[in-house]
């Protein structure tokens, strides 16, 4: 299975973009990796590389052999897990690409408990926005996405999509921080911290805000709800996520959540998707049915 070693070499270079890192990553010498990508190239007749003094980039050519190369590399890896299916799931591997939202514990607890009952399966996990998970899918980066407010195409197959409600992040000293529930005329009296244009939660607020531009009080907006939660220290500011991203109510201390009126602003969508036409691995799939019957479960009991 000689060839498989040559597709990895091509998939490294495309992701390093320069044949020195890849080599590095590949603990290879960029001299015998360049020979590898040249006999690939005479075998094919074409160059598949542009190569510059900034490294290396893919030609015509080359966008359509590496679209072979990682739907070949993505079957021997499904042929792979089969095989270990037939053992009982005992290895296999899972990649993910996800929206922010579901880094801080959805996806944390929901890996907790697969692995538990599958040790032997490991995971790889990508955090991006919207637009760069559901490309990740398509390049064959990730067998499953689970993005909020996806831009959705006709080559991903939605798996399940949930209605997530926004809600008011705060400071636990904040003003509005006794109240139950929040409206979001409330919200705007204070300096807001935005979620940036990435983020699907912005794309909801937006039409919001626009109509309120006299009301809004724009502080910050960034692309990072950690950097968020820093800001929203200073006991005056609010920000917006969705509630899946939130902190549990019996862990909160000094960042808290609140909900949002409903007749304010519209519930996100959140979608587990995948590549359509893409048979998925056997821990893929196990994954993929729990994380929808949790979905499923979560919406029903809202």
């Amino acid at each position: 299975m000689k060839h498989l070693r040559l597709f990895e070499y091509i998939d490294a270079v495309v992701r390093a973009g320069s044949i020195r890192r890849a080599s590095e990553a590949l603990y290879i010498t960029p001299s015998a990796l360049d020979r590898r990508i040249q006999q690939i190239e005479e075998e094919l007749g074409t160059q598949i590389f542009e190569r510059h003094s900034k490294g290396m980039r893919l030609t015509a050519a080359g966008e359509i052999f590496l679209d072979y190369v990682r739907r070949h590399m993505a079957d021997l890896d499904r042929v792979r897990s089969e095989i270990e299916g037939l053992k009982g799931l005992r290895k296999g591997h899972v990649s993910v690409v996800a929206s922010q939202a579901l880094a801080l514990k959805f996806l944390p607890e929901q890996i907790r408990q697969f692995r538990e009952r599958h040790p032997g399966v490991s995971f790889s996990i990508r955090i991006a926005d919207r637009g760069e998970a559901l490309k990740a899918l398509m390049s064959f980066e990730a067998e499953l996405a689970v993005v909020v407010f996806p831009k959705m195409s006709s080559e991903v197959l939605q798996l399940i999509m949930v209605a997530q409600p926004v809600v008011a992040l705060m400071s636990a000293q904040h003003p509005l921080a006794e109240q139950p529930k929040v409206r979001l005329s409330e919200c705007l009296n204070y300096p807001l911290v935005l979620p940036d244009a990435s983020l699907g939660v912005r794309e909801l607020l937006s039409p919001i805000l626009v109509r309120r531009t006299h009301q809004a009080q724009i502080s910050a907006e960034t692309n990072s709800f950690e950097l968020m939660r820093g800001l929203l220290q200073d006991h005056r500011s609010v920000g917006f996520q969705i509630a899946i991203g939130t902190p549990d109510m019996a862990q909160e201390n000094t960042i808290i959540s609140r909900p949002i009126d409903e007749r304010d602003v519209p519930t996100a969508p959140l979608i587990c998707a995948q590549l359509r036409g893409r048979t998925l691995s056997v821990a893929a799939a196990r994954f993929a049915d729990q994380l929808t019957q949790c979905l499923d479960q979560m919406e029903a009991s809202v």
